[in-house]
Order: structure tokens, then sequence, then C-alpha cells
């Protein structure tokens, strides 16, 4: 019971923002000026930082990484993110919001980083940093990681509106679609397991994918900020995780 109340809670209370900051669009535009300045006390590479953990290619070396510990769980945690990807992008072609620089006066926003080309609407960190936090609650049920991963996912969210990128519903409604589409996928799909065999032929899938991530983000070091290293770092901890449990059960004794 107090497990099922961990995973509903957030819900209920990103329902009701979501909907206050839809009906009150000069609220929503207040909250963010005055949280865009106000963040811009600390750097811009601690935001560009904390961002990386909302990035959807970051995120899912994260979650490779953690699945490491429960392979026979890694294709159901891989797979969750898939739905709320496609949401993402469907969500923000359709809706098409344009971002806080786009409509603020000039001088209103301070971009920190390069902005995305796609629509405000909704925060697709916000969604992968939530899918995240479900991921950590799934695998570590009695262990007080919800505290914790709910201030990592809020500092990632507070790094798009400091970045200058995202309104505060954004934020809201991607952190609820993440939330409910991950809570949903590991309560329905979470009995499923894979076989030895087949935790081997994943990760050698795995491993293609993470091999041509890292190639792309080395290609990427002399043009990038700061926080590609981290990036970098990511992938190759999760291609020489995957290409471990790729090796035949008779290498891995």
């Amino acid at each position: 019971m107090l497990q099922r109340f961990s995973t509903v809670w957030p819900l209920l209370l990103l329902v009701p923002l979501t909907v206050l900051l839809f009906l009150a669009p000069q609220l929503n535009i207040t909250l963010f000026l005055a949280g865009h300045h106000a963040l811009a006390v600390l750097p811009a590479p601690l935001w560009r930082i904390a961002s990386v953990f909302g990035d959807w290619p970051s995120v899912l070396m994260i979650v490779i990484l953690l699945g490491l510990r429960f392979p026979d769980r890694l294709a159901t945690l891989l797979f969750a993110a898939l739905p709320i990807m496609l949401l993402a992008g469907g969500m923000k072609a359709g809706f098409a919001e344009p971002r806080p620089f786009l409509v603020l006066p000039p001088g209103s926003v301070t971009l920190l980083d390069v902005p995305p080309g796609n629509g405000s609407f909704p925060s697709g960190h916000a969604m992968a940093s939530s899918y995240l936090v479900v991921v950590l609650l799934w695998l570590w049920p009695e262990r007080p990681v919800l505290r914790w991963s709910i201030v990592g996912a809020l500092l990632v969210m507070l790094s798009r509106i400091a970045i200058g990128v995202h309104w505060p519903i954004d934020l809201v409604a991607g952190a609820l679609v993440g939330w409910g589409v991950a809570t949903l996928w590991c309560d329905r799909l979470g009995w499923l397991r894979l076989s030895r065999l087949g935790v081997q032929r994943f990760a050698v899938l795995l491993a293609v994918l993470a091999a041509g991530y890292t190639a792309s983000l080395v290609l990427q070091l002399h043009g990038h900020h700061e926080e590609v290293w981290l990036r970098l770092a990511l992938a190759v901890a999760a291609l020489v995780g995957v290409m471990r449990l790729a090796r035949p059960a008779q290498q891995m004794a």
C-alpha cells in the first residue's frame, strides 16, 4: 500500500498544477521570468550539466547502467521509454508551442545553450527525468530513493527554465505524462523477464546502439560545451556494461 502511494501521490500533485498553469497563462509567464532570473545566480555550466540527466540518450544510458544489476528486467525498463518518447514527439508537433525566447521581449531571456528546434510543450527533459525516477522506484522499492530521485528530477526541470527553453507548464505536464506512462508500463509489464540467452542477444543490440552513440559524441567533443564529456562518460560506461552482458555465459564465469 505504501509503495502504491509513493507512485501515485506525485500524479495527484501534478494534475492540479498542470490545470492551474493551463488556465492561468499569465502566471505561467510570471513564474518563468521569476525563475529564469533567480536561477541565473548559479553558473551556466551547472545548469547544462544538470540538464544532461534529462536528455533522452543520457537517461537511456543511465537506465542501462541501472539495469546491469537486473539484466532480466533491462528490456522492460528500456521499452518503457518508447511510448513516452513517441508521446513527446507527437505532442510537440501537435501543440507546436513556441519557446520562451521566441515569445518574450528581447533581453528577457538569456539562453545558456543552443536552443532546440522543436516545440516547447511538453518538456522532453521532464518526461525523461520522471521516467528515470519511476525506474529507480521499481528497481529499489524498499529503499529511500524517492526523495533523492525527485530532487534530481526537479533540478533537471529547473535547469530548463534557467537555460531559457521551457515554460513551467511544459515541465509540469511533461513530468505528469512521463511519470504516468512509466508507472503504468512497469505495473502492467513488470512481470516480463528475459532468459539468459535473451539477455545476451538483447545486450548485443544495445552494444551496437551504444557504440554508435559513443562515436557520435566523440565527433562532438570540439564543438560543444563541457557537459559533452559527461554524456561521453555515461555512454562509455553503458557500452562496457552491455558488452560484458553480451559475452557467452561460459566466458562470463
